[in-house]
């Protein structure tokens, strides 16, 4: 059985649609975030601004303490005394989406574009709303 040439068009359209769709999902959300949210074991325990430099040394419940620090509208892990500090190796972020994690603290820095709340999403492995009081 021989392939026809619109076979092979209709193939290679959906081959660069799949790439491009990939693209999209996986990129890092475009524009600057406007502030900066602190999360320990999930819950929200305090916001920075990113338009003013800042350095802040985070207690975690476990006696753990991570230092981070705002500079230039972006933010990085200074220090950490858990037992890896993958932490503090991480790269700055500085767009929507963009997260620095201390799994050892349960502590994730991370970007957003706004202070407007939003509605739960649902988690990527149970479909379930995450819903944090």
């Amino acid at each position: 059985m021989e392939i026809k040439q619109a076979d092979k068009r209709f193939l290679l359209f959906l081959i660069l649609l799949g790439a491009g769709l990939s693209i999209v999902a996986y990129m890092p959300r475009m524009g600057s975030g406007t502030h900066l949210e602190v999360r320990i074991n999930g819950r929200e325990t305090a916001s920075y601004p990113l338009s003013s430099d800042r350095r802040q040394t985070i207690s975690c419940p476990d006696g753990g303490a991570n230092t981070f620090e705002i500079k230039n509208g972006a933010v990085y892990m200074r220090e950490a005394d858990c037992h890896d500090k993958i932490c503090v190796g991480m790269h700055s972020i500085s767009k929507p989406g963009e997260t620095i994690v201390c799994l050892p603290h349960k502590l994730v820095l991370a970007i957003a574009a706004s202070d407007e709340k939003r509605a739960p999403e649902p988690d990527a492995v149970t479909g379930f709303a995450n819903k944090q009081e």
